[in-house]
């Protein structure tokens, strides 16, 4: 059995090493219990010891060296093994270099978890040393504002240490080609490719997108939908960032000519991250994507989803229907599944039995069962939910609907009395329609099973932290005069950009839709294939809004720009003096 050490008082160790006396750490104890001020702070103002010897002996109660920075700057060496917005993160202070040592100056050496971070990006061994906090503070201001030769990212930092490292081997004439490297070799990679992950994370990426171009290759993080560049990385690195996340994932290392996917599991700040790989040969190399999925993020309720209350309204009608089809549509990363998953939720203490079919299953429901097809071995979703009826199911969830076996299977669930979700690749709720038939649905069966229908886009939000009050430009004025028949427009907001939104100006999302709920009116035109024209005009009068205008009326009350809008949403050209009552009773 091991012996627990017990950490000795301060004034126990001040006292012990004659620093002050018993009559001094008695007076100054008193006092702390008036004051509430720590014990070091009183015995300095009052001149019974100076800040450095204090420094000394919180040191010494914590089992770490003192390193007093007034007397020894940080080493410039080892400053450039650590990026600023790391140690502006963390109150830490790389200070000296030794051999396979790092000190580290931290004004709490017990921060483990620091420790084991600031170990894992630097791939040295880490020696914590207790600093004056104020001085601490001040060295990372100066160190913020004044060194310029070093990046401030720690990717960028890894970058530079693994292409010197590559470097030096080819040197050397080792080449980088091998598929297997060293333990040694692997490690300036292997701590590359775990910051890429990390930062991705740390700031709300979607995807991480990893290019070889002629000359570099490119990292790129999805952050709100829009693609940022975030580091360049010398082309030498290539093959062994490739092998790095092939190994990570369990895919085949040596496999370059087709396309590959895997999967890899993270744990990060004590949340669960599933990381989706995708490999796929390009001129330059292997592109590689990671799709990043927090498992510990809760599902959203439908009413944080943006819906406006006619909307949402509709939705929950159609979902609440015992049978039926009802098909959620928008572009790959509109979030059409996480909607559904959230309909899922909110009506399954009252279904008992509600089943998926998925590729791949995303996100982990709890009390619902959810399976992942393979088309491979022939488990395509049409097989999985002929399965999946034979399992007395009362609601289905079915990933994508993507050919014609599946939509009549899906179709012919919800008629014998299944309620069954699904998605559809096309850029309208009203294109649904078309879709199915193009597919080879037969007319009286989709307008006898169908619900309704859902398109969704998601916006970026204008930053709360810097949004500013803006007069409409002149552009913007005559757009929503010509779309919408909006002739006296207010201010608008645009986020002028700042740390919180990294300068972006957005931050977050909100979701856009169109609701169109299927009506005997409606069925009875989709059986007689009317025109698309035709089922718009009937489907208003059922509170059918077009995602342009619920867009819009984003724009109108701050939540997005205009710029946003154009950017997602397509418009089409219409007549000026065209009117829209929902936007101008908004």
């Amino acid at each position: 059995m091991g012996t627990t050490r017990t950490r000795k008082h301060l004034g126990e160790i001040l006292v012990v090493n004659k620093l002050i006396t018993k009559e001094q750490l008695d007076s100054a104890l008193a006092e702390q219990q008036r004051t509430l001020r720590p014990l070091g702070q009183l015995l300095v103002s009052k001149g019974w010891i100076s800040t450095k010897l204090l420094l000394q002996a919180l040191a010494a109660q914590r089992g770490v060296a003192a390193w007093h920075l007034e007397e020894s700057p940080p080493q410039r060496e080892a400053l450039a093994k650590l990026a600023v917005s790391v140690c502006e993160e963390r109150t830490i202070l790389p200070v000296k270099i030794q051999g396979d040592l790092l000190f580290l100056a931290m004004r709490d050496p017990d921060e483990i978890e620091t420790i084991d971070l600031v170990r894992n990006v630097t791939g040295f061994r880490i020696e914590p040393v207790m600093v004056d906090e104020t001085l601490l503070l001040k060295a990372i201001k100066d160190l913020s504002a004044n060194w310029s030769e070093g990046p401030r990212s720690q990717v960028d930092i890894l970058v530079r240490e693994a292409a010197k490292d590559f470097s030096r081997k080819r040197d050397q004439g080792r080449s980088n080609e091998r598929q297997v490297l060293t333990e040694a070799e692997a490690r300036p990679v292997v701590s590359l490719v775990n910051q890429i992950i990390s930062e991705a994370i740390d700031a709300r990426a979607s995807d991480v997108h990893i290019e070889p171009c002629e000359d570099r290759i490119e990292v790129r993080y999805r952050i709100d939908g829009v693609v940022h560049l975030k580091a360049v990385i010398p082309v030498d690195l290539g093959p062994a960032l490739t092998t790095r996340v092939k190994i990570m994932a369990e895919i085949d290392i040596a496999e370059h000519r087709l396309p590959q996917d895997g999967r890899v599991a993270v744990e990060k700040n004590g949340r669960e991250i599933d990381l989706r790989v995708n490999t796929i040969p390009s001129v330059f190399g292997q592109r590689i994507v990671l799709r990043i999925l927090d498992q510990t993020i809760a599902l959203r309720e439908l009413e944080d989803f943006g819906f406006t209350d006619n909307n949402l309204w509709l939705l929950k009608t159609m979902i609440q229907r015992p049978y039926g089809l009802f098909l959620a549509t928008g572009p790959t990363g509109s979030g059409k599944t996480t909607t559904l998953y959230s309909c899922l939720a909110s009506i399954k203490e009252t279904r008992g039995n509600i089943m998926t079919c998925e590729d791949p299953v995303e996100y982990l429901i709890d009390g619902i069962s959810q399976s992942q097809i393979h088309e491979k071995i022939g488990l395509t979703f049409a097989a999985t939910l002929r399965a999946m009826l034979r399992q007395d199911p009362d609601v289905v969830l079915i990933g994508e609907i993507r050919d014609q076996e599946t939509a009549e299977t899906a179709i012919r669930a919800s008629m014998t009395g299944h309620l069954v979700l699904s998605t559809v690749h096309t850029n309208d709720a009203l294109s649904t329609l078309p879709r199915l038939l193009d597919m080879g649905v037969e007319p009286y069966l989709l307008s006898t099973s169908l619900i309704g229908t859902m398109s969704q886009r998601l916006l970026r939000k204008v930053c709360t932290k810097c949004q500013t009050q803006v007069e409409p430009t002149e552009a913007e004025t005559e757009f929503l005069a010509s779309q919408f028949g909006l002739t006296q427009v207010g201010p608008l907001y645009r986020g002028t950009g700042c740390q919180a939104c990294g300068g972006t100006g957005f931050k977050g999302r909100v979701g856009v839709h169109e609701v169109m709920p299927v009506t005997q009116d409606i069925a009875h035109l989709v059986a007689c294939k009317a025109p698309i024209d035709q089922v718009r005009e009937v489907a208003v009068q059922f509170g059918y809004v077009t995602m342009q205008e619920d867009a819009v009326r984003r724009v109108l009350n701050g939540t997005t720009t205009l710029e946003e809008v154009r950017r997602v949403i397509s418009f089409d050209l219409v007549a000026p003096g065209r009117t829209c009552s929902v936007l101008q009773a908004a």
